[in-house]
């Protein structure tokens, strides 16, 4: 598998490069938050075959593919580590010069598993006499070879886990001590938001006595919330707020949750849940279910064998009998419910009764009928299938609002338009948020573009949308584009500038408009090749590439954006 350096929160998250600055009440200097930022790719390991060199963003070679591996810590900077083997490495900039020839061993500093192949942006790693140290991407000295480990805390990128005399600590990327070297282990909680990554993610620290193994939580900006004086420690990653640290303590094999450093639900306990869309506990007594909410006020004692959460709904079952109440613990119902699916919109949810068929549930009313299947879509509306396999839309309140003739409908992810598919005629529909019909596209192939627009395209058609459903200009949705993508009355397309004056004859079958790196990919005959801004040929369209979606090439290179962000040479 080929390996290049991507950005990444799960969920996707981009890779660290950015400061925020918080007062940290318990220091006498600020503290240092790293948050996630779009990283600008000036650099990319570039694959011919099996072996590795590094181009830039237009394209240019600038490292040879004859290395075994190329390692780039940061994207926007020119240091580039290639491996010849496992043991014999050079590191050179952006000119094809040598570069921090006088450290030994120096590598990269992974901040996730290694499959991801995520690095610290900002140090690099050395060893000295056997001890290690950290330097910066200029070849600067942050810290002296004193430690007899260096690593990355998982997740955690601008936090440096130091080893020194068995004991572990945290520095960050300009060698300053976040958590002192005193402790038997330090990870990170996983916490993640979008915004910001995991900069807000704490740490679990423990310490070994003579009586076993306790743990403690400091919190981003290296305070003590909770002593390490507890059998185990585990934060509350579903809930979403960043104000907030709910932790999930065991304290004489019983468990309790902690709120920003105090006790809200008491040891007594064998599990503790959280429920991020319902936003409250779930407990565990003895077999028994009970249920708190997130101020660690109970709703329902434990008491019940079975229990099921969707939005503000918790369904229980007591000796056979089932009960729906609320939130505040208000019984609403006695209805059988096989299973409950949770909805964004957390008024509804979705129930499977015991005969298979799906409805939704509200506290007004239950919307039913032989639907086989319901899935969420946005508001009010709900994408459902009926027993012949057709999928329709209807509205919670007002029934059906589209009819099922479809094949498939899917909700366009981060809009409110949804894509319909009639398997048949190979035709493509987009709804808008009012369920219009505002496109109908044979073969069409549907595309986000830049969270804002997307692009409906076949072989014949091509049309942009904003993510109302308001059909767009190219240029509107690429305003600084020098050329635009045009078609002729006989169907091949080509290029033209912003007032339609032709630049590139209508000869392809399709074309992209140019990409953030300045290409397009153009195709004619079934192969495909590159034009650049300047409505330049990079590539003739000579090349055979297995896609469903436009490729995207960075020069004459296409860029593969998988399980890494690399390039590949299709020419050789």
């Amino acid at each position: 598998m080929k390996k290049a350096i991507v950005g990444v929160c799960v969920v996707s998250i981009i890779l660290i490069i950015g400061f925020l600055f918080f007062y940290n009440k318990n220091k006498s200097s600020t503290f240092e938050l790293d948050y996630p930022q779009d990283l600008v790719y000036q650099y990319f390991v570039m694959y011919s075959g099996e072996m590795a060199g590094v181009i830039d963003r237009t394209g240019k070679l600038l490292i040879d593919t004859k290395y075994k591996e190329i390692y780039i810590p940061n994207q926007s900077k020119d240091v580039f580590i290639a491996y010849l083997d496992d043991d014999n490495y050079k590191i050179f900039n952006k000119d094809g010069e040598e570069i921090l020839k006088d450290y030994e061993d120096v590598s990269c500093l992974e901040t996730s598993e290694p499959t991801e192949l995520v690095f610290e942006k900002n140090v690099l790693r050395y060893k000295e006499d056997n001890l290690y140290g950290l330097i910066d991407l200029n070849g600067n000295k942050i810290t002296e070879p004193i430690y007899e480990k260096v690593s990355s805390l998982t997740n955690k990128p601008g936090n440096i886990l130091v080893k020194k005399e068995g004991m572990f600590g945290v520095i960050n990327s300009k060698g300053e001590e976040i958590i002192p070297v005193k402790y038997n282990s330090i990870t990170g909680d996983d916490f993640c938001l979008e915004a910001y990554g995991y900069a807000l993610s704490g740490y679990i620290v423990s310490i070994k006595t003579d009586t076993g193994i306790f743990y403690g939580y400091i919190d981003y900006n290296g305070n003590l919330v909770i002593k390490p004086e507890y059998e185990s420690i585990n934060r509350v990653l579903e809930y979403d707020d960043k104000d907030d640290i709910y932790l999930v303590v065991r304290n004489n094999g019983k468990k309790g949750v902690f709120k920003n450093g105090k006790q809200l639900i008491d040891f007594q306990y064998q599990s503790v849940n959280y429920s991020n869309f319902s936003n409250i506990f779930i407990v565990e007594k003895y077999g028994k279910y009970g249920f708190y909410k997130n101020n660690g006020n109970e709703i329902l004692e434990p008491k019940y064998n079975k229990y099921q959460l969707a939005g503000n709904y918790i369904s229980v079952q007591k000796d056979g009998a089932n009960k729906l109440f609320d939130l505040n613990g208000n019984l609403i119902n006695t209805d059988t419910y096989l299973t409950m699916i949770e909805v964004e919109n957390s008024s509804y949810f979705i129930a499977v009764k015991e005969n298979g068929y799906y409805s939704v549930i509200s506290k007004e009313f239950q919307r039913e009928g032989n639907y086989t299947f319901i899935t969420y879509a946005f508001d009010d509306l709900f994408i459902f299938n009926t027993e012949d396999g057709k999928a329709g839309v209807l509205d919670a309140w007002e029934g059906v609002k589209v009819e099922p003739i479809y094949n498939s409908i899917l909700n366009i992810e981060g809009t409110k338009l949804l894509e319909a598919r009639n398997a048949e005629t190979g035709d493509v529909y987009i709804y808008n948020s009012k369920l219009e019909n505002v496109s109908k596209i044979n073969g069409g192939i549907v595309e986000k573009l830049n969270g804002n627009y997307i692009v409906v395209y076949s072989n014949d058609e091509m049309k942009y949308f904003d993510k109302d459903g308001k059909q767009v200009s190219n240029t509107e949705v690429f305003p600084n584009n020098s050329i635009y993508s045009i078609q002729s009355n006989d169907g091949k397309w080509g290029f033209c500038d912003r007032d339609g004056n032709i630049l590139v004859e209508c000869d392809y079958d399709i074309v992209s408009e140019i990409n953030e790196y300045g290409f397009s990919a153009v195709k004619k005959d079934g192969n495909w090749g590159v034009i650049n801004s300047n409505g330049e040929i990079v590539l003739e369209a000579t090349n055979k590439i297995q896609t469903y979606y436009f490729p995207i090439f960075v020069g004459k290179y296409l860029l593969e954006n998988t399980e890494t962000k690399h390039c590949i040479d299709i020419s050789s």
